[in-house]
């Protein structure tokens, strides 16, 4: 039989030769089998290329998944062709029979796994979407006036029909039951939105390594033929005129996906508006990045605790489209879609175009995008998506701002995700603004000096402070949220600045609903800590659950989704990862306390008084947070946390106990006494409340731990006094107390006094002490110790000296025991940009 020659691989002669042996292969499988073998670095004789049993497995189970659509029950389309491929070869002479028993049995071995892969949806891509769906039917995705017909046919259904057409199938394979939780169902809404943009990063990542290979193999001067008619001359000539990594990058990654549309689409050359939504879409990529950018600022702030602090938020999926509705966020966007400018430079109409409720026409004129359908209809998973995409694009323009903007890349939506974790706590502006503007602002101010709202301060009112228009608090009033000392009207307008800067950008957050601002006060509101929420959900649980016997890490290759310790994971374990109040609140103790000691301790000890006032009520849930609270030490360990308290824990551990017993009723406190860790804390409260308790009463461990937390309380000024009064310019008069041996500051003379009145009632004297306080928390003790060293009685300072290097070499050996700890789970560092 005579054949036509080809300009490229002889995939038409592979057909006719299927034909003439009785095997009608797939033209779409055939094409794509050939030219993914040369590619792969198969022989090409004849115009056909040389399978090998490594090339095949590599073709099927990879390179196939990533570009070939398929219609069902037509999975195995390249199985077919991969025989009949072999059987050629043979027939032709190039194998023979034992190397073609063994290609045959290759294939074989391969084929359950291929079709595995290929019904798959973890594997698909747009173009294998798109490609499926319109061959199933009865498109012929070659022809590109087909394709596009198909596409505008679907676009005409209504869109309930074309959500659930267009909707990625599901993969529950490996996932647990989550019967009897009450987190049944998913965990987040946008999850079909957010799987739609992985698969835009999958095609993106194939597309880009299929450029690769194919700028390789136009280097190679016989290959050089075929590959130019895969790729067409004006291909070629943009390959060649690429300057420069990022440049060409991008021209790899055009070239490898037109040549993908070959195998899925055909030639049709399509925008994007031409896809129907909410199928997937090239801009459904924007959810992964905006995912990607919120799930970094988290991984900076927190990322390692049991769970997060919850935070207030709409009651129900209704409450939250209710409250983006009528919010600033998306609201302008969908106004300018129902009646779209004629100016592309209109304000507004670029935020509008990046979150699709606005497309450009091939004249460049605004007219409405797809956004706009989902708005109407009320997608609350649509909708989700969408905010998250605007959140972070609202904050990338702010941070543009040379008035308001940023001070590092990213500070903003970090800022965002600092209030998420603050647990619906009230910040204050001045405190904030201050600690940009590197004033020394003591850590433990927060909890000294809780921010006034509205509802229990007058402050507001009396200093003019209203959203329009912010001042800062009076003087006394700063005082108390700096915790500083006295400070003068010159210390106000030097803070002044940085305040109403902070305050413009929080108006502007304010404006599309993203934080409110009350006078100096301001928080996120539970509409934006929902849209967080959302993103955080779908960066540990957005993707395709792993596969029985694969684990997430395996599955992700790395990536945000999944379970971030490479375990699989359920709906409920994602959402128990980023609970709501009402879950926490439903929680036991036993299981709270352990991840409420590595939150901030304002957000631990609001949610904490929350718990106590939920459920049965305080007088049922005080006794069990009491129990819960008492004898996590290092060396008794804690059966909350399945073992012994790093140094680390059992500090946030006492933090929670300082801020949580004084709310506890007295009656109940008696019996903690005696507690290793609850002891002196408890003994303090009872005190307090005018009961008589006795010192021995107290274990000699809490005792210890109670004066190492006031003397370290009390080294906190004395340092922030002991840098003041080194930063003093030259050419002004310095005081001399506490510098070159003068007096001690009032600060550090507190520090030594206090110290004094402990170590003459500790067994051993102020010897025993200090070496007691380096064993027990080297981290804590290091600074106590340090100032200690340059006490006026020389023979505290030396031991003091000898102590503190005691400290370090224990906290050395700590961050060792850590490191290699993380070394045998196989773990290692984590990329990341430090916050200021």
């Amino acid at each position: 039989m005579t054949h036509v020659a080809e300009p490229g691989l002889a995939a038409c002669s592979l057909l006719s030769w299927g034909t003439d042996h009785g095997e009608r292969l797939d033209p779409v499988a055939a094409d794509a089998v050939v030219h993914l073998l040369a590619l792969s670095g198969a022989k090409v004789r004849d115009g056909l290329p040389e399978a090998t049993p490594d090339l095949v497995r590599a073709v099927l189970l990879e390179a196939l998944p990533q570009f070939l659509s398929v219609t069902p029950g037509e999975e195995g389309a390249a199985l077919a062709v991969l025989r009949v491929l072999a059987d050629r070869t043979r027939a032709d002479g190039r194998l023979n029979t034992k190397r073609h028993a063994r290609l045959r049995e290759a294939i074989d071995k391969c084929a359950e796994e291929h079709l595995r892969v290929m019904c798959d949806p973890r594997e698909l891509t747009l173009p294998r979407f798109w490609g499926g769906l319109l061959r199933a039917r009865g498109v012929d995705v070659r022809d590109a006036e087909a394709v596009r017909g198909g596409l505008e046919e679907l676009a005409r259904l209504p869109y309930a029909e074309r959500a659930r057409l267009l909707s990625l199938p599901d993969a529950t394979e490996g996932v647990e039951s989550d019967a009897g939780s009450v987190y049944a169902g998913p965990a987040a809404w946008a999850l079909g939105p957010y799987r739609r943009g992985l698969a835009m990063e999958r095609q993106a990542v194939a597309a880009m390594m299929l450029g690769q290979r194919l700028t390789l193999c136009l280097t190679e001067s016989d290959a050089a033929p075929w590959v130019l008619d895969l790729l067409g001359s004006e291909q070629v000539a943009r390959l060649m005129d690429a300057d420069g990594v990022d440049e060409w990058t991008e021209a790899v990654t055009k070239a490898g996906l037109r040549v993908a549309r070959r195998w899925s689409l055909g030639p049709a050359e399509l925008p994007s508006a031409a896809l129907p939504a909410p199928g997937p879409r090239p801009d459904d990529m924007a959810l992964f990045t905006a995912v990607g950018e919120v799930v970094e600022q988290y991984d900076i702030l927190r990322g390692d605790e049991l769970f997060a602090p919850p935070h207030p938020l709409p009651a129900d999926r209704d409450g939250f489209v209710s409250a983006l509705r009528g919010s600033g966020l998306l609201t302008p966007a969908a106004q300018l879609a129902e009646s779209p400018p004629a100016d592309a430079d209109a304000e507004g109409v670029d935020v509008a175009l990046a979150t699709g409720f606005l497309v450009l026409d091939p004249e460049g004129r605004p007219q409405p995008g797809p956004s706009l359908e989902a708005w109407r209809e009320r997608n609350a998973g649509e909708l989700a998506a969408l905010a998250v995409r605007a959140l972070a694009e609202l904050c990338g323009r702010l941070g543009t701002d040379p008035d308001l903007g940023e001070d590092f890349e990213g500070e903003i939506l970090g800022d965002l995700v600092a209030l998420l974790c603050a647990a619906g706590e009230p910040r204050s502006v001045a405190r904030y603004a201050a600690v940009a503007a590197d004033w020394v602002v003591p850590p433990e101010a927060s909890l000294a000096a809780p921010v006034r709202g509205l509802e229990d301060s007058t402050e507001s009112q009396e200093s003019g402070c209203t959203a329009e228009a912010y001042r800062l608090p009076s003087l006394p009033e700063l005082e108390r949220l700096l915790q500083l000392g006295p400070l003068d009207e010159q210390d106000a307008a030097e803070l002044a600045p940085a305040a109403r800067r902070l305050a413009g950008r929080l108006d502007l957050l304010a404006s599309a609903g993203v934080v409110w601002r009350r006078g100096d006060a301001y928080g996120l509101t539970p509409l934006a800590a929902a849209v967080l929420r959302e993103a955080l959900l779908l960066a540990y649980g957005g993707g395709w659950p792993p596969r029985s016997g694969e684990s997430a890490r395996e599955k992700t290759g790395g990536s945000a989704e999944g379970d971030r310790e490479g375990q699989s994971w359920t709906p409920s374990s994602v959402a128990e990862r980023f609970p709501t109040v009402e879950a926490v609140v439903a929680l036991d103790a036993a299981r709270l306390v352990p991840a409420a000691r590595q939150w901030d301790v304002p957000a631990a000890h609001r949610v904490l008084r929350q718990w106590v006032a939920g459920g049965e009520g305080p007088e049922a849930r005080w006794p069990r947070l009491l129990a819960a609270l008492a004898a996590p030490s290092p060396t008794l360990g804690s059966a909350q946390a399945g073992g012994p308290l790093s140094p680390a824990d059992l500090l946030g551990h006492r933090r929670l106990v300082a801020q949580t017993l004084p709310d506890a009723p007295p009656g109940l406190l008696a019996g903690y006494v005696g507690d290793p860790v609850l002891g002196a804390w408890a003994a303090e409260v009872l005190r307090a409340a005018g009961e008589a308790v006795e010192e021995e009463a107290v274990p000699l461990s809490s005792r210890l731990l109670w004066r190492l937390d006031r003397l370290h309380a009390l080294a906190v000024p004395a340092w922030r006094t002991y840098f003041a009064l080194g930063e003093v310019p030259e050419d002004e008069e310095a005081r001399s107390e506490g510098v070159d041996g003068g007096p001690p500051t009032p600060e550090l003379a507190s520090l030594h006094e206090g110290f004094g009145q402990m170590a003459a009632g500790w067994p051993g004297g102020a010897s025993a002490l200090m070496s007691d306080f380096a064993r027990a928390d080297p981290a804590t003790a290091s600074p106590v110790l340090q100032l200690l060293s340059d006490h006026p009685d020389e023979e505290i300072a030396r031991l003091a000296a000898l102590a503190y290097e005691e400290c370090e070499m224990a906290h050395l050996a700590q961050v060792r025991q850590a490191q290699s700890a993380v070394r045998r789970k196989g773990g290692g560092r984590r990329k990341g940009k430090k916050r200021r």
